[in-house]
């Protein structure tokens, strides 16, 4: 079901009270009614306990501002002869930056995540730092179709892709209402 942002941050303020557990929320909608959601609810969000909610963090611009120019340079070179070294340096990359932005909040809200996909990083990363009192809530584009949700729905076919199912529990993740 379809929920406006005011009644998607009501539900996940009451998912976010407990402290064990997995914490990996999702809110899926388009680019515009993310965007919208980021601005006009989240940002004015706050828990239970009346702390505001994180500004979301842009995970691409993230993860390449850790990436000197030098290793970007290397990473580009080698990523066609040498995938798997590509992989594993941005996955490396992936867990430090999501330990270092967990210790300074246990609440992360990304959006723009596209290099997840496009260099196949597992989303399981994102699960095992979502655990015990850390919390990542992904700003997804995509829309459910039946039991599957494809992300990035606006775009052509050959750009789409299914979320992993089991990643997010059915009970964690919003549709919101196109406004």
């Amino acid at each position: 079901m379809k929920l406006p942002g005011p009644q998607v941050i009501s539900q996940m303020r009451e998912k976010l009270k407990f402290d064990a557990g997995r914490h990996l929320y999702g809110v899926l909608g388009s680019y515009g009614s993310l965007e919208r959601f980021m601005q006009n609810d989240l940002a004015g969000a706050s828990n239970v306990a009346g702390k505001q909610f994180p500004t979301p963090m842009n995970l691409n611009r993230a993860l390449l501002e850790r990436i000197d120019d030098v290793a970007l340079r290397n990473l580009i070179e080698r990523e066609a002869r040498r995938p798997q070294q590509v992989y594993q340096y941005l996955t490396d990359e992936l867990n430090k930056l999501l330990q270092d932005a967990l210790c300074e909040n246990t609440f992360l809200i990304l959006y723009q995540i596209e290099l997840l996909f496009a260099y196949a990083l597992d989303f399981a990363t994102l699960r095992r730092h979502a655990s015990n009192q850390n919390r990542i809530l992904l700003l997804l584009p995509g829309q459910r179709f039946g039991d599957h949700i494809i992300l990035f729905h606006e775009a052509g076919v050959e750009f789409q892709r299914n979320l992993p199912t089991n990643v997010i529990a059915e009970n964690h993740l919003w549709e919101l209402a196109d406004e």
